[in-house]
């Protein structure tokens, strides 16, 4: 490990994630969802134009486990949406709330620590550190939560396994192909137990085949460690594969 990873500071909005403090399995079934919005508005004032009003009183719920993928045209704010949806960005109007907890209600750092608890992360683009190995990588967050090193490269290395790059850990980003590197992405995304899964157009930046390769890693991965999964997608294959489909058209939600 190289000392870059071993001196990472402890700062929580750094991390993809921090560890989460698991619900009882009662609210699983009976309490808050992991994921809820109401009445969702959006809107960016131009310093020479009109007002942008993106997302129009958008509802969504993401239950415990399930997936749902949510469509629309390029620009027609899923990304800004799942920003939302995420704690990485504030609605003009309306809530968002993880495990029943109101974002509005916190401070930013607050907001950060939670969402560093419960949400993972993963984007079109991987963002891997380019002079850390794919071990280095996964295992930044946990070192950032604060975790002991050996506890970190252990779990990371488990991820790297389940995610098919158990000989790779050494390998930098350079030296990977574009579909193990966002391997590499999906297991940073779990390295700290999220309860919630965010997705932003994960296979956008690959060829066919290793897109499919990618979507049936996504839902493996999130069957195998138990997390609610929102995934914003062009793919109409991999929006096929969640329970529901939602199209954001205009800037309201509806269902497919």
């Amino acid at each position: 490990m190289s000392d870059a990873v071993a001196r990472a500071p402890v700062n929580e909005r750094a991390a993809n994630a921090t560890r989460p403090e698991r619900s009882p399995a009662g609210d699983r079934t009976g309490g808050a969802p992991p994921l809820e919005a109401r009445g969702l508005h959006r809107t960016y004032s131009g310093l020479a134009g009109p007002e942008l009003h993106i997302l129009r009183g958008v509802d969504f719920t993401l239950d415990w486990g399930e997936a749902v993928a949510i469509v629309g045209a390029s620009g027609s704010g899923k990304s800004t949406l799942l920003h939302l949806l995420g704690a990485l960005d504030r609605p003009s109007a309306g809530s968002v709330r993880v495990g029943g907890t109101d974002i509005a209600t916190l401070s930013d750092e607050a907001a950060a620590e939670l969402r560093n608890k419960r949400i993972g992360f993963v984007f079109q683009f991987h963002h891997l550190l380019r002079d850390f190995t794919a071990l280095e990588n996964v295992m930044v967050p946990a070192l950032i939560r604060g975790d002991g090193p050996k506890a970190a490269k252990s779990r990371a290395a488990g991820l790297l396994d389940q995610v098919g790059l158990g000989a790779r850990l050494g390998h930098k980003p350079r030296e990977l192909s574009g579909g193990e590197q966002q391997r590499v992405a999906v297991a940073r995304s779990l390295v700290n137990e999220p309860h919630i899964l965010l997705a932003d157009e994960p296979t956008g930046d690959l060829d066919t085949s290793t897109s499919r390769d990618v979507q049936d890693l996504l839902f493996e991965m999130r069957e195998r460690h138990g997390v609610a999964l929102a995934v914003v997608t062009h793919n109409r294959e991999l929006a096929a594969k969640a329970e529901r489909v939602l199209r954001l058209r205009e800037g309201v939600l509806d269902n497919v």
